[in-house]
């Protein structure tokens, strides 16, 4: 989970089940960040850009939206999706080295991309160094592998890799309130506030959501397409055991943790 320099069917596929997870969390996630006209936002973990997407439209013609990734193949799916915006601009950016100077933007975003950084906290100084004086950072992250679907795969895999047991738990710990708030404490941020959202999840089956998977959609993705083919079927068949397969539309319950702070 640490390195993600995704490939390019991990970006070309990430819609069809990441993003449609995460896209009604979005707009939880710019109202915890206080997006208003005019601002300079940086999205950090873009994706394929569905928060700068949203974040481009709160900030109207005279803000601007930096949309960025880690992921050349994730920035290309973006720069397609959102090219035609004249109030959005591209950038391959580590979330926990940024490149851009101190106090150049006035809110920072990271949809559903903290959880997966090797320094959370390294993470989070970065986005309150980039901030200007009042400006707002939002995250969203998953709570547990029980309230969350594609990062579900992942802890069931950390139940056959032991090396990807403690990487699975580290990812769910900022779903923890009490943990992710003082890690925005200890950057330095003030006024920290938290909540959670809930959607029932649907797909027209398990195997219309699991296709995804397979394509190696997202760092869930990855994952899975990664290991061997008797382990791959074996994590296949406990996901379907565990999110109750009949044959028939799946739906599941999906929470994610959003939380924020002032620099």
């Amino acid at each position: 989970m640490a390195d993600l320099q995704f490939s390019s069917t991990a970006a070309a596929n990430y819609d069809q089940v990441i993003g449609r997870l995460t896209r009604p969390f979005v707009p939880a996630l710019l109202h915890a960040a206080r997006l208003a006209p005019a601002q300079r936002v940086l999205d950090i973990a873009t994706g394929t850009g569905l928060a700068a997407e949203a974040a481009a439209e709160a900030v109207g013609p005279a803000g601007h939206v930096a949309a960025t990734d880690i992921s050349p193949a994730m920035i290309e799916r973006a720069r397609q999706r959102l090219g035609r915006l004249p109030n959005v601009s591209f950038e391959i950016q580590d979330g926990q080295a940024l490149t851009h100077p101190p106090e150049s933007c006035d809110a920072v975003l990271c949809n559903m991309g903290l959880m997966y950084f090797p320094d959370p906290a390294r993470g989070l100084s970065e986005f309150r160094r980039v901030l200007r004086h009042g400006g707002r950072a939002a995250v969203s992250v998953s709570t547990t592998p029980e309230r969350s679907l594609s990062n579900r795969v992942l802890a069931v895999i950390g139940r056959h890799v032991s090396a990807k047991a403690a990487e699975a738990a580290r990812m769910f710990s900022l779903g923890e309130e009490a943990h992710l708030c003082a890690l925005f404490e200890a950057a330095g941020f003030v006024e920290v506030e938290s909540r959670t959202e809930t959607l029932r999840a649907t797909f027209p089956s398990f195997d219309a959501f699991f296709a995804g998977i397979e394509e190696g959609a997202g760092n869930s993705g990855q994952e899975y397409t990664a290991l061997p083919e008797a382990l791959r079927r074996v994590v296949r068949e406990q996901m379907r055991r565990e999110l109750k397969d009949d044959g028939g539309p799946l739906e599941a319950e999906v929470e994610v943790r959003i939380a924020g702070g002032r620099r």
